[in-house]
């Protein structure tokens, strides 16, 4: 990876405009439409961490996040919605790997918002960043077993299926299954620059 490409995305996290959302940094006013989707445990069934048990959890999550913004590492944008303003997700990287030029992209929407295809504006923006700015050469998705609607939008953007970690990760007392979904550079640039 080109790490000057890479701490000039990261050093001041770009926003970024869609047909129908904004994506940008994660704001202390943003607190209270995230605690309203944070605090859900459907939301968080499959996600690595528990429902926020009051605000002040969720604010404590954004302090994070921006101390992370202020490090220039890699995080999350928020997605707020044009049409109504509110905050309404996340997504973002989770994690990455620059000696083998490959990131882990995570996400979550509120309830109200799923199924209207603005996680898919989100990450396709995201991907676009990924492959074209900072040249990644993969982008890959961990989707805990159970989670048909995230296996489902993977498949849709164009993921591919490369495998399965039969209860490799400790999570709330039980092993967890885990399903291994990636596209990669030429895959993005095939799909999405060659047709359109």
């Amino acid at each position: 990876m080109d790490n000057y490409k890479y701490r000039k995305i990261f050093s001041d996290l770009p926003t970024i405009e869609t047909e129908r959302l904004i994506l940008k940094k994660i704001e202390m006013a943003n607190a209270n439409d995230m605690f309203a989707y944070a605090s859900l445990d459907q939301v968080t069934r499959y996600l690595l961490w528990m429902p926020h048990l009051n605000i002040e959890e969720t604010k404590g999550y954004i302090e994070y996040v921006q101390k992370q913004y202020r490090k220039g590492n890699y995080a999350d944008w928020g997605l707020n919605c044009k049409a109504d303003g509110v905050f309404i997700g996340t997504c973002g990287f989770a994690n990455m790997d620059f000696a083998n030029n490959k990131g882990e992209l995570g996400y979550v929407l509120s309830p109200s918002y799923q199924g209207k295809g603005y996680m898919r504006e989100a990450v396709l923006a995201i991907l676009k960043l990924s492959f074209l700015e900072l040249e990644l050469n993969r982008v890959e998705l961990r989707i805990m077993d159970g989670n048909q609607v995230s296996i489902k939008f993977a498949k849709s953007v164009g993921f591919k299926y490369e495998g399965t970690s039969r209860k490799s990760l400790y999570l709330r007392g039980e092993y967890k299954t885990l399903h291994h979904y990636a596209m990669l550079n030429e895959e993005y640039r095939e799909m999405y620059l060659t047709n359109g």
